[in-house]
């Protein structure tokens, strides 16, 4: 047992940096095509991609409802701000709002979300 000891604590040592010391993924900086939407929209209505010129986006967004990008190939993004601690990028985000839009930033993705730091955004054409 006394032997075994020194031999786990070191395993586990080497473990921990070696955690510490890989870098993520998520460090790529790539660029995101899509709609600026408000989320209750995007996750209830799986068959509009393009805000519909009804006003219903306009209402959700008033209300407060978060805003994500929708790509065509139907991938859902969070947009979160690219300083930490998050600062709130919501009033910068508005004039976008049911645009196509080109997010460049830092792609971070758990349990299936995805999210992108916004360091750049510009409207573009369809």
């Amino acid at each position: 047992m006394t032997r075994v000891l020194p031999g786990l604590l070191l395993l586990f040592a080497t473990a921990v940096s070696s955690a510490q010391i890989a870098k993520p993924e998520q460090d790529q900086r790539i660029s995101v095509v899509g709609y600026l939407r408000d989320s209750a929209c995007v996750h209830r209505f799986h068959e509009v991609t393009k805000p519909l010129p009804n006003g219903c986006l306009q209402a959700c967004v008033r209300a407060g409802s978060p805003l994500v990008i929708l790509t065509k190939k139907d991938e859902v993004y969070a947009l979160i701000s690219a300083q930490i601690p998050e600062t709130n990028i919501r009033r910068r985000l508005l004039p976008f709002a049911g645009k196509l839009v080109k997010v460049e930033g830092h792609v971070y993705a758990r349990g299936g979300s995805k999210a992108i730091s916004v360091e750049n955004i510009k409207e573009v054409s369809d």
